[in-house]
């Protein structure tokens, strides 16, 4: 198998990475951030704990480093300082009568650390339990080999707007109990959030995303008045319904904050991992033939947590420290912002031996950390492995020989803090 390196043109930035002296690598950059692989080898060689002196960020970058981060919440808080860093603590007058003029953005799940989080969790549990997902089943194949029906009779197809975004958006915008006919606003709130997320936005980028914010928080405000009033079968029912041990319910500015998360983790992460899927199997031709020779339920399950593992599409978490942490040499003072770098852990050779190679017959898969660990555990993680099972068995059964269409360029990604997923993938295939 190729090396992911081996994929991609290197940019003038990510070359220089390769050579210059570490101290003057800037982990923030966007060519950087599109294509991290060179860095973070670099990282985890020779400054397993680098501080960013542009940003003053910690990146943590060995596997054996970042677990240890997941499980100690309470040395390393979720609960940052200011939840949404690259917009609420903006003090463009502008953006800030925005954000005004909808609801404050407070803590929950992702940013928020035990006991507070688990409560939130137990909110919103039920809907992602494994029965709740076995009755999903159904309507994730059917809703694959519509998406397919749509383009197959091309031979080609843009795979991510084509495939990859709209199966697991319309899952969890079904879920979510929204009309079909909103997808496209879908899109866009997604689009909004994750580029509040990705620490790249210009100034006209942050007012566009602020509106779009708002308006996604005005929408779920008033379904979730009518689903006080009437209940349906779906999460946001259970969201605004629901009651334990006597506790308050959920105020709207929490119910709000736990959708954009749902609404992000359950479908972003998904459609980069289905795309970049089809890209390594492209790439690796051996290791597409093991899997159209076997296409069994444990063959498409080592595909989907090798592809977990290599695209890493939740590449870095914020933590916070709670106290002063010594990691290798280097004291981490209190109160520091942390990068605990997921995709970086995900190729450590000490680790997953050859972990820059894409092989389906690694023996210890299931260890990848691509949906985190400890507490913070991807609450979607379940979800998302079953649409890319289901995904990819549909698309192995029905296509075949997949290659880049004629005229098409490499895939390229986007450049963002925390998430890293292509910006469109081109190809042709054949009909089985």
């Amino acid at each position: 198998p190729l090396e992911i390196t081996e994929f991609f043109q290197m940019s003038d930035e990510v070359a220089r990475v390769a050579t210059c002296p570490v101290h003057e690598i800037s982990p923030m950059h966007p060519e950087i951030l599109k294509s991290p692989w060179v860095m973070n080898r670099r990282l985890r060689e020779e400054a397993p704990v680098f501080r960013d002196p542009a940003s003053g960020i910690f990146f943590i970058s060995r596997y054996e480093d970042v677990i240890q981060i997941a499980k100690d919440h309470t040395t390393f808080s979720s609960r940052m300082m200011n939840p949404t860093r690259a917009m609420a603590g903006s003090e463009d007058p502008e953006v800030v009568a925005i954000l005004k003029s909808g609801y404050e953005n407070v803590p929950t799940m992702l940013t928020e650390d035990p006991p507070n989080q688990r409560r939130y969790r137990k909110f919103v549990d039920g809907a992602f339990s494994p029965s709740s997902l076995k009755n999903l089943e159904p309507f994730i194949e059917d809703l694959s080999n519509e998406l397919i029906d749509s383009f197959i009779d091309n031979q080609e197809c843009e795979f991510l707007s084509q495939f990859g975004v709209p199966l697991p958006l319309r899952v969890i915008v079904s879920q979510l109990g929204a009309p079909r006919e909103d997808l496209p606003l879908f899109r866009k709130w997604t689009e909004a959030f994750i580029g509040n997320l990705s620490q790249q936005l210009d100034r006209e980028g942050t007012l566009k995303a602020a509106k779009d914010m708002v308006e996604f928080q005005h929408y779920f405000v008033d379904r979730m008045n009518e689903r006080r009033d009437k209940p349906e079968d779906d999460i946001l029912s259970k969201l605004v319904n629901a009651s334990f041990d006597g506790e308050q319910p959920l105020s709207d500015a929490e119910c709000l904050s736990m959708l954009s998360q749902i609404l992000v983790a359950g479908n972003e992460t998904t459609s980069a991992s289905l795309t970049e899927g089809i890209w390594l199997l492209i790439e690796n031709p051996d290791q597409y033939q093991l899997i159209k020779n076997d296409s069994s339920p444990e063959m498409i399950s080592r595909l989907v947590e090798e592809v977990l593992r290599i695209s890493s599409p939740s590449s870095n978490m914020f933590r916070r420290t709670t106290k002063e942490v010594e990691m290798h040499g280097v004291t981490i003072p209190e109160d520091s912002i942390l990068f605990a770098r997921f995709a970086s852990a995900n190729q450590d050779d000490k680790q997953f031996p050859e972990a820059s190679k894409f092989n389906l017959m690694r023996d210890n898969l299931k260890e990848q950390v691509a949906f985190g660990k400890g507490v913070h555990h991807c609450l979607g993680a379940a979800l998302s492995r079953r649409e890319m099972n289901i995904g990819f068995k549909v698309i192995i059964d029905r296509l075949e020989n997949f290659r880049l269409a004629e005229g098409a360029s490499d895939p390229e990604f986007s450049a963002n803090a925390l998430l890293h997923g292509m910006t469109g993938l081109n190809i042709a295939f054949d009909i089985k």
